[in-house]
């Protein structure tokens, strides 16, 4: 039975195994290296984000919306490109855990990702 996301060492195993799936992606994958995504960099700061967010600890700071506006223009980001995101965040979030915070992780990607694709391509 797999267990609940329910400390930081949990997201940083969720966020690498995503990322491992997502940069060899026939479609995500460009657009990561396209981004010259570096992910000793970006992990630390996107666990951040996630502990925050899933578990009220830890610290962010940082400007998601701006920085992936930027790769719309630099690396061939897409819109249908979050529905791909989706996929894949659920399915590693599926093989990998199961509980309540784990349910919040999948609901809040959606939501993120709409919010995202609305700023991004619709104007706000």
């Amino acid at each position: 039975m797999r267990s609940d996301l329910a400390t930081r060492a949990d997201i940083d195993a969720l966020l690498l195994a995503f990322y491992s799936r997502a940069l060899h992606d026939d479609q995500l994958g460009p657009v990561f290296r396209a981004a010259k995504m570096d992910l000793a960099t970006h992990l630390p700061r996107i666990g951040d984000f996630w502990e925050v967010s899933l578990l009220g600890t830890g610290d962010y700071s940082g400007r998601p919306m701006q920085l992936h506006a930027h790769l719309a223009e630099a690396a061939g980001l897409l819109a249908e490109l979050f529905d791909r995101w989706l996929e894949i965040w659920h399915a590693t979030l599926a093989e990998l855990f199961s509980g309540p915070t784990a349910d919040r992780a999948g609901t809040d990607a959606v939501r993120m990702a709409a919010g995202m694709r609305r700023a991004i391509f619709s104007g706000g």
